[in-house]
C-alpha cells in the first residue's frame, strides 16, 4: 500500500457518520501533516502514528473506532518498512 491510498483510508473514516467528533478532527489533521513534503517520509509516519495511538487509547472511544484506528496504524507501519 502506498502513502496515497493510506491518506484516501484517512480521509474516509475521518468521514464516517460513526466516528467521534475528536476523532475525525484528529485524522483530518494527520492526513494534512502526511500530504506536507517538507518534512522526511519517516519522520511524518511516526508522527501520525503517534497521534493516531493516542487517540485511540481514549477508553471513551467505541471498539469499530478503536479498530478503524489500529488498521490505519497498521497500513502506516507497514509503509515505514
Amino acid at each position: 500500500m502506498d502513502l496515497k491510498k493510506v491518506i484516501e483510508k484517512i480521509d474516509e473514516t475521518s468521514q464516517d457518520y460513526f466516528m467521534p467528533r475528536r476523532v475525525k478532527i484528529i485524522l483530518k489533521k494527520v492526513a494534512e501533516e502526511l500530504k506536507r513534503e517538507d518534512q522526511d517520509l519517516a519522520v511524518r509516519i511516526t508522527s501520525a502514528v503517534y497521534r493516531i495511538e493516542e487517540v485511540s487509547n481514549d477508553v471513551n472511544i467505541p471498539m469499530h473506532a478503536k479498530t478503524a484506528l489500529w488498521d490505519i496504524i497498521s497500513d502506516l507501519e507497514a509503509l515505514k518498512e
